[in-house]
């Protein structure tokens, strides 16, 4: 088992919204770090010194933002996955800044969800109008379990898809 798929795993385990950020995030790097030597030349000299240097662990392409930024820049992801990988990386940003951990049924959670190129497709509008119907709902017909359940299934799809869209999306 990869360990991108390892951390897939791990994504159902998390208890709130803050581990499943940190968790997401480093799936998403992952992802990004494997797809990133295909935008290169593919020449065994311009992979062992120019590419390779640049992979290392305490190479300049070490954060997310920055190889988003780069595959971005080279035309290789669109905006808007740019746009959810950046947000991924803001949010988690900003969940680490608090003193407690968010749970899934926090506003942020709900703002962050909202705010995904990968979720507002038609196709994929679905799952926030499910959202949307049971946190303006009453909760004496819904209770808050079902709410948070259903954030955590959506963040799941939401981290597989963008996982799904930046492979896409690299490989064409």
């Amino acid at each position: 088992m990869s360990r991108e798929q390892e951390l897939l795993k791990k994504l159902e385990e998390c208890e709130n919204a803050s581990s499943f950020l940190q968790i997401s995030n480093k799936i998403i790097n992952l992802k990004l770090k494997a797809l990133l030597p295909k935008v290169f030349v593919q020449d065994k000299l311009v992979m062992e010194y120019a590419v390779e240097p640049l992979l290392r662990e305490d190479g300049p392409l070490e954060t997310t933002d920055v190889v988003s930024k780069l595959m971005f820049a080279m035309g290789k992801i669109s905006l808007e996955t740019y746009a959810d990988i950046g947000l991924y990386n803001q949010t988690l940003e900003y969940t680490q800044s608090l003193s407690d951990k968010v749970s899934y049924g926090d506003d942020v959670v709900y703002d962050f969800i909202k705010s995904q190129a990968v979720l507002s497709s038609q196709q994929d509008g679905f799952y926030l109008e499910s959202i949307n119907k049971l946190k303006f709902s009453s909760f004496e017909a819904f209770s808050q379990m079902r709410y948070e359940s259903l954030i955590k299934t959506v963040l799941n799809l939401s981290c597989e898809l963008l996982l799904e869209n930046i492979e896409k999306e690299i490989k064409q």
